[in-house]
């Protein structure tokens, strides 16, 4: 396969492929209606459940003695995904559902042949990853496009997230858990209010089928398994839910949220051999109100934006492209998987409104059109120090719009919209995009972006991005193809683009053998990856990559990469090798490891480049001398040598500590720790948090932050000695009142 002449003609190449794929995927939802294609993984041939109605309602203490898990519909048989795939699970599971007008019930009887296997502690909501977890998916509109994820552990902890046709996304749901260890295992019960999900309208009586699935994951074994049945040769988890039947006359009543918010830091900063002190108090309010079952309506004034935890620290020394950080602020993540779209740039990265004083935003799904829409401002170009600056308190405009209709199981097409204003500059983008699995284990996608930019000089530039992929999922064998066009001038303020002007051909090819006994599996992996510049054809990039994969029992796994790549940079080529190897090792409940070392030709990005020799490695222990106790201490390293001197050009280390405290479900302590050893920076961090619910909580911190004093003012401090120069004490309050 080879990639599309540069200029027009590989814009209209890549254009042509484009709308062939969508006229393909239109012509394949003519055929096929929504719910009726038969796929292996079709709900047809799925599992069904029937929930009675729970009178009275239990109580969420983690107790299975109420009147209701009685009568309650019941699931006992569970299939394994992993280790060995369609076996029964190897230890029984039994779930209890009901519901009422207000709340679906679920409850858990979680057994053990041996006590000794449970993986249960008391950490913090959204931090039990390391446990024994059982999890429920729902997909009310049993469209096979999102679900939402709730699950908990032996102590109750609860973890949520979005299952889309392509990821888990991050996501905060008020619900109540309870849990509590028994003699052969643990039981849990969870109630999750109708006013979290989002579902489609009903008539009085009209019966609800929902999709659902429910996992358990037993750490210990390395075992997953489902109550309806997962196979890898079916693209996706969606199409394989299972069916919630029997719910009937749920509340009418629309969700109102309020959210206030209160702030007060002060901040102490080194300024030469001064120090300033600085203090803020802020009141933030963020409303979310359900216009109907299935839309949301959410608005933010002044939100607050505080970092409870900061970014995690990163190695950005002697890198070509930029890197990226998550978005960890809740107002952003509110329909986030329906803004999402699949292509190697992050099209709406919300982190790029760094200072809003209000927004609002607009989410849901009607019929088979899902919707978003998401105005705000953003304070942070007006910010400058001289008042007489004519931006000097100016502020700009994002918008950012995404409608995406269903197709079919997991097929869907959709366009998107991104729009930044600030004075006399905009940026603006359309996307159209689609997703089509067909005969179970394919996917296809066609996306196109194209931009409009206008900078601060008055330049303007256009641009497009043609996106192409299909890729095959199985057991044994997978593979993908893929190519992308990015033209130079292509521009996006509003997301993030790593880099532009290539065209890019992309081809995977891994298979596994399943011995499933103390290997469970293994295979070899092949990829390669070309670019060449879009303008004039010069290769840039060639990535060929060989490696073998392996899991074994007691969650052992590693791998073994070998690289020979070759890469151009100011208009010079190198030839470069690698090795990389990386291990983890999770046996005991009390102490995990990671381990990842990578070794060889690395180029030294300067104006007059060079090929030396880098070592990478990373090492991650956690440990859990008890239920309530956590640290995880990460080291980070990188060190370039220049091999024609022998000379160290450089050699950074980061240790990144992190160990928590949980006193209750509700109150933990947390301490971070961090060092860097280039920028000579020394960090600490304690938080005391109070957690009501996913809304609700209340933190206390203090930060610390230090630097070698002639990496800070070689001038005024002629010194290795750390010195301060920055630190906070911060409080906030946020309190979710929900009719």
């Amino acid at each position: 396969m080879t990639c599309g002449t540069a200029g027009a003609t590989g814009h209209s190449w890549s254009a042509g492929i484009l709308a062939l794929s969508l006229a393909t995927a239109i012509s394949i939802a003519t055929v096929e209606p929504l719910q009726a294609q038969q796929t292996p993984g079709s709900l047809i041939t799925r599992p069904t459940v029937t929930a009675p109605l729970a009178s009275p309602a239990p109580t969420i203490d983690g107790v299975l003695d109420d009147p209701a898990w009685k009568t309650a519909g019941r699931i006992t048989e569970f299939v394994q995904q992993q280790p060995v795939e369609g076996a029964p699970a190897t230890e029984s599971t039994e779930v209890y559902i009901s519901y009422d007008a207000e709340y679906l019930y679920f409850g858990f009887y979680v057994h053990y042949s041996d006590p000794a296997l449970i993986r249960a502690n008391r950490v913090d909501r959204d931090q039990q990853g390391n446990d024994d977890t059982i999890a429920v998916f729902i997909d009310p509109f049993r469209d096979q496009q999102r679900a939402f994820g709730f699950s908990v552990n032996g102590y109750g902890v609860q973890g949520d997230s979005l299952l889309t046709a392509g990821a888990f996304l991050s996501w905060n749901a008020l619900y109540s858990s309870a849990g509590r260890l028994v003699e052969d295992g643990w039981t849990a019960e969870m109630a999750i209010p109708v006013k979290s999900l989002r579902y489609p309208a009903r008539d009085e009586d009209e019966v609800h089928q929902w999709g659902l699935q429910v996992q358990r994951i037993t750490q210990s074994k390395n075992e997953t398994s489902h109550w309806s049945p997962v196979s890898r040769s079916i693209i996706g988890q969606l199409a394989q839910m299972g069916t919630l039947d029997g719910v009937r006359n749920l509340s009418a009543s629309r969700n109102l949220e309020l959210m206030p918010t209160a702030t007060a830091i002060r901040a102490d900063s080194r300024q030469g051999r001064a120090i300033g002190v600085d203090h803020v108090a802020e009141m933030g309010l963020n409303v979310k109100y359900g216009l109907t079952s299935e839309l949301t309506l959410e608005a933010t004034l002044n939100p607050d934006f505080s970092q409870i935890e900061s970014d995690r620290p990163q190695i950005d020394v002697n890198l070509r492209f930029p890197i990226v950080f998550p978005e960890l602020r809740p107002f952003f993540l509110e329909g986030q998987d329906i803004f999402r779209v699949q292509v190697p740039v992050t099209i709406v990265h919300t982190r790029t409104i760094v200072d809003p004083q209000f927004g609002a935003k607009l989410s849901g799904k009607i019929g088979r059109t899902a919707l978003a829409l998401l105005v705000a401002n953003d304070q942070a170009p007006g910010k400058f120090v001289d008042p007489s600056d004519p931006a000097f308190g100016t502020t700009a405009m994002v918008a950012a719009g995404r409608v995406r209709y269903d197709l079919y199981p997991e097929g869907f097409i959709g366009a998107l919209f991104t729009d930044r204003e600030y004075l006399d500059q905009h940026s603006r983008l359309t996307a159209i995009d689609t997703n089509f699995p067909w005969r179970g284990r394919y996917l296809s996608q066609a996306k196109g972006l194209f931009s409009h930019h206008r900078d601060g000089a008055g330049v303007v530039r256009t641009g497009h991005f043609i996106d192409l992929m299909t890729r095959r999922d199985g057991r044994h064998l997978n593979w993908l193809v893929a190519t992308n066009h990015v033209s130079p001038d292509f521009r996006s303020d509003v997301g993030f683009v790593r880099r532009v002007n290539h065209n890019r051909v992309i081809g995977q090819f891994s298979y596994r053998w399943w011995p499933e006994h103390w290997v469970t599996n293994w295979g070899p992996r092949l990829e390669y990856d070309r670019y060449h510049r879009y303008s004039d054809g010069v290769l840039e990039d060639e990535i060929r990559t060989v490696g073998v994969n392996a899991l074994f029992a007691k969650n052992i796994s590693g791998s073994v990469t070998l690289n020979r790549d070759l890469e151009r940079f100011n208009d010079r080529t190198f030839d470069k090798t690698r090795l990389s190897l990386s291990a983890s090792v999770a046996t005991s409940r009390l102490v995990s490891f990671n381990v990842n070392m990578s070794r060889g030709d690395t180029i030294r990005f300067v104006a007059d480049p060079f090929l030396g020799r880098a070592t990478t490695y990373g090492a991650s222990v956690t440990l859990r001398p008890v239920a309530r106790l956590q640290s995880t201490i990460n080291l980070n390293s990188s060190r370039f040598v220049d091999v024609r001197s022998d000379t160290v050009e450089f050699d950074v280390k980061i240790l990144h500590a992190v160990t928590t405290y949980q006193f209750t479900n509700r109150l933990s302590m947390r301490n971070i720790l961090q060092h860097n050893s280039l920028s000579g920076t020394l960090g600490g961090n304690l938080l005391l948090t109070y957690r009501v619910n996913a809304g609700t909580v209340f933190f206390v911190g203090y930060d610390d932050r230090y630097q070698r004093g002639d990496r800070f003012d070689a001038a005024l401090f002629q010194t290795d000695q750390f010195q301060r120069t920055n630190r906070a004490l911060f409080t906030k309050v946020q309190y979710l009142f929900r009719n």
